[in-house]
């Protein structure tokens, strides 16, 4: 990766104020991210956005905090990335980053795991953080800090943003890294991307096929962790239970939502205005669509 003049003004050891920090690391995210297409929006939340296609959003962000100890460290900070559409129900970026993670909420070391258990390529020597500490007064700590999330940005959520070309891989990211945007509930307001469901699973059998994947992989980990003596064989029994009734539960839901000539049409209404309402969020925090 090529090395940043992340230098601060001054020199020695001394106490950074949270707005010196902040602006550091704004830069960072700044030169880290413009060449990957990504802008700032307006105003003061740290949101860098990149719009894949004019219908699919990316975001990363990072929230600055007073360290756990602040006897022994002074600043930390964390970083974190999401993908969604613009049928999700609400894209507001005028809010901070801890009123966003609703959504965006995906963290380094998320990403980092899911790529090791999936077998995406990963960096042994450089598994990232979730919370990146800054030394009390030590501008060096703040240097390093800054470049190691640098790093885990660029060796794993810039590649894995890449890949989302369409609502095909849209669908694909948010299974592996945002499953809960994909979770089917019986409220419309309720169901964060499902609607894009249909560009990867175009009817119930190619979903019904996918559902009962997930179930043969529920069950064996289930049956492993009894193996493990982690679990007694009637707790597996009841979660095996709880995860077909749940996955019968999604299969009847999207059949109901994708099936039915009237749900179907009040879906594609519900988008239509989503659609709307999110592009004009975007546009009005100065990002173009």
């Amino acid at each position: 990766m090529q090395k940043r003049d992340l230098s601060l003004h001054g020199g020695g050891s001394r106490e950074m104020g949270t707005l010196e920090v902040d602006k550091s690391l704004k830069a960072a995210f700044k030169e880290t991210l413009e060449p990957h297409g990504f802008k700032k929006v307006k105003g003061r939340y740290p949101h860098f956005v990149r719009m894949a296609t004019p219908e699919i959003i990316q975001v990363i962000n990072y929230r600055l905090e007073q360290a756990l100890s602040p006897q022994l460290e002074e600043k930390r900070f964390e970083v974190y990335c999401a993908v969604g559409s613009i049928y999700r129900p609400e894209i507001n970026l005028n809010r901070s980053v801890y009123a966003s993670m609703d959504w965006i909420n995906t963290t380094h070391l998320e990403m980092y795991v899911k790529a090791k258990r999936n077998g995406i390529p990963v960096y042994e020597n450089e598994q990232p953080g979730v919370d990146y500490i800054i030394k009390k007064g030590d501008e060096a700590s703040l240097r390093e800090q800054i470049a190691f999330a640098m790093t885990g940005i660029e060796h794993y959520i810039i590649p894995a943003f890449d890949k989302v070309v369409d609502l095909k891989t849209c669908v694909d990211y948010l299974e592996l890294y945002g499953f809960d945007e994909l979770e089917i509930s019986r409220k419309t307001e309720c169901n964060g991307d499902v609607f894009i469901l249909p560009a990867k699973y175009p009817d119930v059998e190619s979903y019904s096929a996918k559902v009962q994947n997930d179930l043969q992989e529920a069950k064996r980990r289930v049956m492993q962790r009894v193996s493990e003596k982690k679990m007694t064989e009637k707790e597996g029994k009841e979660r095996l239970l709880r995860c077909e009734g749940r996955y019968n539960d999604d299969i009847k839901q999207y059949e109901n939502f994708f099936s039915d000539e009237i749900t179907k049409n009040e879906i594609e209404r519900l988008k239509a205005e989503r659609a709307e309402k999110n592009l004009n969020a975007i546009r009005t925090m100065g990002i173009e669509v």
